[in-house]
């Protein structure tokens, strides 16, 4: 993007590294996020274990979790409400599983 001959102004050049810089740190947390959430989904589909060792191990996935999606919202990379609102599901799911199993 920045060797194109479209762009000839220096702070067109800058402009479009700092683009390039900006896209490839808002898609490495959206990554993180993304990963961070299939675990959790993954952890809550898993029905193997008792009801005590399951508690243990979602409710820290789940601190983590909302800790990435209100980074990643205040990092203007996902909207707040969308953040609150996986956030509120992915709980309600957690305590669900708890509590059923």
């Amino acid at each position: 993007m920045a060797g194109k001959k479209t762009v000839r102004h220096k702070s067109a050049l800058k402009a479009a590294r700092q683009a390039l810089k900006h896209q490839a740190r808002n898609r490495a947390a959206l990554s993180q996020v993304k990963t961070a959430v299939k675990n959790l989904r993954t952890a809550l589909s898993d029905k193997t274990t008792n009801k005590a060792d399951l508690q243990k191990k979602l409710t820290p996935m789940l601190n983590l979790v909302q800790k990435t999606l209100m980074t990643a919202a205040q990092k203007k990379i996902l909207k707040k409400e969308a953040a609150s609102r996986k956030i509120a599901r992915l709980s309600r799911a957690v305590h669900q599983a708890a509590h059923s199993a």
